[in-house]
């Protein structure tokens, strides 16, 4: 395997990783601890946008 092959799958499952996290913290009306410009942030799951 090439390193480009290799790096895609692992940012393909830790994308996979990350949206099944949200969908259950969603699921769970739980939140998710989040930083933004530096500062620590606790936000709703069910107030983040889907990308």
């Amino acid at each position: 395997m090439k390193h480009a092959e290799i790096r895609d799958k692992v940012l393909k499952g830790s994308k996979l990783a990350v949206q099944r996290l949200l969908d259950r913290k969603k699921r769970d009306n739980a939140f998710v601890v989040v930083s933004q410009d530096g500062k620590v942030l606790k936000v709703a799951a069910k107030d983040l946008k889907q990308q």
